[in-house]
């Protein structure tokens, strides 16, 4: 089950990316209330997103998953593996981090400005998820993603504006999450670009240290997405 970044729709994830783990996984991809096409209320934090996903999985008559997160769905992977550890087998986080506490390395200091612009020009999409000087393959996604001429509805103002509150409760250490880390006891990959303008790769090793069980994979010269700057290798 795939769960996505800050403002992420379904159609957000990169074709290249999913395809590729389809081809030798069930992939589910994952809308939270209230995004894009999804109906109801959107969830006012992480741990009820992780209710969310957890609810959605049984629905479909799912007594195991394994989860995959993108930078904010990251957080929603560490919260429905400490709620649902008969649920979640194994945990793959992207582009992430650990809540918010004492040691934590912070982001930018203009990249939640560029996240919030209401639309990304080629620079803002590069800046936001590739590294410097990879304009190519910032290039190659765009024109991955522009295939799809149906898409899910853009994510609107006040859902964003609770993604907001949650994220930077999440972030701000306003959280229990940090601490209940070593609760966590699923097999956990961690994949990271060097480069990431959100999550410092300090961060990666602050998530890695407190986790019973975990792997890292950090990939030189990517961004924040290194999925979609090598979505075979990381698939």
């Amino acid at each position: 089950v795939f769960l996505h970044r800050f403002r992420g729709t379904l159609d957000d994830w990169d074709p290249a990316f999913v395809d590729e783990l389809a081809k030798t996984r069930h992939v589910i991809l994952f809308s939270d209330a209230a995004v894009g096409s999804s109906t109801g209320t959107p969830a006012k934090d992480v741990d009820e997103k992780a209710r969310n996903a957890a609810s959605f999985a049984r629905k479909l008559g799912y007594e195991q998953i394994d989860v995959l997160g993108f930078s904010m769905g990251g957080f929603v992977c560490q919260a429905i593996a400490l709620q649902e550890p008969k649920l979640v087998r194994k945990v793959i986080v992207i582009g992430s981090g650990p809540a918010g506490n004492a040691e934590t390395a912070p982001p930018t200091d203009i990249v939640f400005g560029i996240a919030l612009r209401e639309t990304y020009a080629f620079e803002d999409i590069r800046y936001l998820f590739f590294a410097e000087g990879r304009e190519q393959e910032t290039q190659a996604y765009i024109e991955r993603m522009a295939i799809r001429k149906d898409r899910e509805p853009v994510v609107g103002a006040q859902v964003i504006g609770t993604m907001v509150e949650s994220v930077s409760a999440f972030m701000g250490g306003k959280t229990d999450h940090y601490s209940r880390l070593r609760q966590l006891k699923q097999p956990v990959l961690i994949i990271s670009g060097d480069r990431d303008p959100f999550f410092p790769l300090k961060n990666t090793w602050l998530l890695y240290r407190e986790l019973a069980d975990a792997q890292v994979a950090v990939y030189p010269l990517a961004g924040h997405a290194p999925h979609q700057q090598h979505p075979a290798e990381v698939a």
